[in-house]
């Protein structure tokens, strides 16, 4: 069987000054946990179809990061090495010794960190479509840089919408997501969203986001943790970037000589995927079988 996301639950994890919010289902005797960590500017929900595509036996835990949705009130720092010791302390709190942890796009530098730092606890890492330096030219400018990778998700912090249709209507017509829309994809979307003087905005903190896209393109301790994991890792590359443009986040190259280089890590390349489809489309049912190799029907 695989699992209903109406099994899943909000709990409050208690983090130095303040807490986080995580969805939660709690595994069956003996059974695997997944920790699941979203990407720059989403939200646990961003796994729905994921989590849908996993055995009903399997606990799961999908991190509201700090800045972000339930846990955009949770206090800072907020670097990707803190989400990834965050990781350690949701596991804390419900008394869990080890986990497989997966993450997606900026939640891959935070399953590597996390690797890196607690490799004792971590059962297994999925990095999906993140987690590894990205190309770039050494002399080009650090700003234009950043705002090529995650410039649309910073000005999207920027903007009002009138209603959540209208918001709705933005990701529906978004290049991604043109040619993909399905409804199951409303759901992780309108999650992130928050009242605003006479509409809405994506709830998040802007100081968080930009930290973390900062990290992600030119930060040396996350883009440096991937070269030294020790723990088994399965890597998923896809054929197609974030506005439908050919190349994923972690080009297949990078991926194929990272997997030359580390026996403890597998690569996968998905074609007619993009790195939102990767994860809130057809892609879902293999970031699944990834996390839980063995358990899924083809």
């Amino acid at each position: 069987m695989t699992m209903s996301v109406d099994t899943m639950g909000d709990m409050s994890v208690p983090v130095p000054d303040g807490s986080i919010n995580v969805w939660h289902r709690p595994g069956g005797e003996d059974s695997v946990t997944a920790v699941l960590i979203h990407g720059l500017s989403g939200n646990s929900r961003w796994w729905g179809r994921v989590i849908a595509h996993l055995p009903d036996h399997t606990g799961v835990i999908a991190l509201d990061a700090r800045g972000r949705a339930g846990s955009a009130d949770a206090p800072p720092p907020y670097d990707l090495t803190t989400i990834a010791d965050d990781i350690g302390r949701v596991l804390d709190h419900i008394e869990l010794d080890r986990a497989v942890v997966a993450g997606y796009s900026m939640g891959g530098w935070v399953a590597a960190l996390f690797g890196v730092r607690h490799p004792a606890r971590a059962q297994r890492l999925v990095l999906v479509d993140g987690g590894f330096p990205l190309p770039r030219d050494p002399d080009a400018d650090v700003e234009e840089i950043i705002d090529a990778v995650v410039g649309p998700s910073l000005r999207r912090l920027d903007r009002e919408f009138a209603t959540r249709d209208a918001y709705l209507d933005y990701w529906r017509a978004h290049p991604a997501f043109v040619d993909h829309w399905e409804d199951s994809m409303e759901a992780p979307l309108g999650h992130e969203l928050e009242a605003h003087r006479n509409g809405f905005r994506v709830r998040a903190n802007r100081g968080a986001i930009e930290m973390a896209a900062r990290e992600i393109t030119v930060g040396r301790e996350a883009n440096e943790a991937s070269a030294h994991l020790e723990v088994a890792s399965h890597l998923i590359v896809v054929e197609r970037g974030t506005t439908d443009q050919p190349g994923g986040m972690i080009p297949l190259e990078v991926a194929e000589e990272a997997a030359a280089a580390n026996s403890e890590l597998t690569m996968q390349f998905l074609a007619d995927v993009n790195h939102y489809t990767l994860l809130l489309g057809r892609g879902a049912h293999s970031v699944a079988a990834a996390i839980a190799p063995g358990w899924l029907p083809s």
